[in-house]
């Protein structure tokens, strides 16, 4: 019989998976706490949530989410739920550099990724770290609308500006 705290826990991880853009499977076996709290305040600073959770209670509440999680096996060992609400990249970006730096441990190693409502292998995890963030993305689309914009803008002034040219030219002339 489930107790009244796990079934809470269960309904709140459910929340948290569909609130999040995406949702890194993580093991950090090995890390000591320190290196922990280390991960865990960088990830505050990204408004990044981790969040550790037995592998059933997760795949009772990715169930309940609405994912087949039956023949996935990446729910082994310890596991560690890693929230992306805003920006799905950042995480990757944080478990990435956190993993670099601990080199000798290669920890936290992530096992599998939802992202956009789609399973991805931990492969995929670097290919997502080495994406631009989101502000820099929007910040290359609006240039690159504008440009073109600036474009007829330029070939539509230049009649005008030739048009006052002359009319300055001929004013010279005739003083």
């Amino acid at each position: 019989m489930p107790t009244p705290v796990k079934v809470d826990l269960v309904e709140k991880v459910a929340e948290e998976i569909n609130a999040s853009k995406a949702v890194y499977f993580a093991d950090y076996l090995g890390l000591n706490v320190e290196q922990v709290n280390n991960l865990r305040s960088r990830m505050f600073e990204q408004n990044v949530k981790m969040q550790v959770v037995k592998n059933t209670l997760i795949k009772i509440a990715l169930k309940n989410a609405g994912y087949d999680v039956d023949k996935k096996d990446f729910l082994t060992g310890s596991t560690a739920l890693v929230y992306g609400k805003d920006d799905p990249v950042v995480p990757a970006k944080v478990l990435t550099a956190f993993k670099k730096e601990t080199k000798d441990l290669g920890k936290p190693d992530v096992k599998a990724i939802l992202f956009e409502g789609e399973f991805l292998n931990a492969e995929k995890v670097n290919e997502i770290a080495e994406l631009p963030s989101r502000e820099v993305l929007l910040g290359k689309f609006l240039s690159g609308i504008s440009y073109p914009m600036q474009q007829v803008l330029g070939v539509l002034q230049a009649p005008m500006r030739n048009l006052l040219g002359a009319l300055n030219a001929l004013k010279e002339k005739k003083q």
